[in-house]
């Protein structure tokens, strides 16, 4: 018997009903609007209401890695250490210098 052929084909994972963690983290840090920046709780708190999440050690660890991943990034900075509040980094305007062309006439 070829095991291939008679084994059930899996089911595929459905995706997930909320956006990434990243993004869940960055509504979260704009809705709170804190001066001081947000503390994970505080994030953590408005992402378990807003999206219905359960608060189990899965969860807590995928916002700890997005935390994580989002400061690599340069999405968010701790203001004051590791274990402190987050803010968004906000990303400089690019200006786009003009170059004049000189016409002849």
């Amino acid at each position: 018997m070829a095991r291939g052929s008679s084994a059930k084909s899996k089911k595929q994972a459905s995706p997930p009903f909320h956006p990434k963690y990243e993004d869940m983290i960055r509504d979260a840090i704009v809705a709170l609007k804190e001066s001081q920046g947000s503390s994970r709780t505080a994030i953590k708190k408005y992402i378990l209401n807003t999206y219905k999440l359960r608060d189990n050690a899965v969860t807590t660890n995928r916002l700890k890695m997005a935390i994580a991943k989002g400061v690599d990034k340069g999405t968010f900075s701790f203001v004051k250490g590791p274990s402190g509040t987050l803010k968004l980094v906000k990303k400089e305007a690019v200006k786009k210098e003009k170059k004049e062309v000189e016409k002849e006439s």
